[in-house]
């Protein structure tokens, strides 16, 4: 009989030894996060910029990335998705995100956002964005940014909210 092994809660840790010791995924979020900062940080003056990494939500999956942008008239939550292969299984998962996000992205490096560029008409149909991350130029191209909508479930929304304002204690919950 074969004997299984407990699952980890943290999807690195239920990887192989010789693959979960790979960080090029790890990194490349990193990379992202860092570049996307950068982007809002030129307008920094009328709004904030919160991010957090792995981001659980019990039901709709881990996303690699959240960002919440605070500005005076609104509030908007994005999940991002980063793979670098399998725009396939990306999209599946960016696609979850939308019920606790206001828009959902999936980010890869250019030469395989070049091969999910050729299915761009499933990204529109979804509503879910596609970017392109150059890691080496810390480059970012939007190739398909979402219409802004309501999320699919409000109550994923509002628990989303409430665990990243405990997380940042700089967004204007209760």
């Amino acid at each position: 009989m074969k004997r299984l092994l407990p699952i980890n809660k943290h999807p690195r840790n239920n990887l192989p030894v010789h693959s979960s010791k790979k960080r090029t995924e790890a990194n490349f979020v990193l990379a992202f996060g860092r570049a996307y900062s950068q982007d809002f940080l030129k307008d920094s003056e009328n709004y904030s910029l919160e991010i957090a990494r792995e981001f659980q939500m019990n039901g709709f999956g881990i996303a690699d990335l959240v960002s919440v942008l605070i500005t005076p008239k609104k509030l908007a939550l994005h999940a991002f998705e980063m793979k670098m292969s399998d725009w396939r299984k990306a999209l599946a998962q960016a696609y979850r995100y939308k019920y606790f996000s206001d828009s959902a992205f999936v980010v890869l490096p250019p030469s395989e956002a070049l091969k999910a560029k050729e299915s761009l008409s499933v990204f529109r149909s979804i509503n879910v964005g596609l970017l392109s991350f150059d890691k080496t130029e810390s480059c970012i191209e939007k190739i398909f940014v979402p219409k802004r909508e309501k999320p699919l479930s409000i109550n994923a929304y509002n628990k989303a909210l409430s665990l990243l304002a405990h997380q940042f204690k700089s967004l204007p919950f209760s």
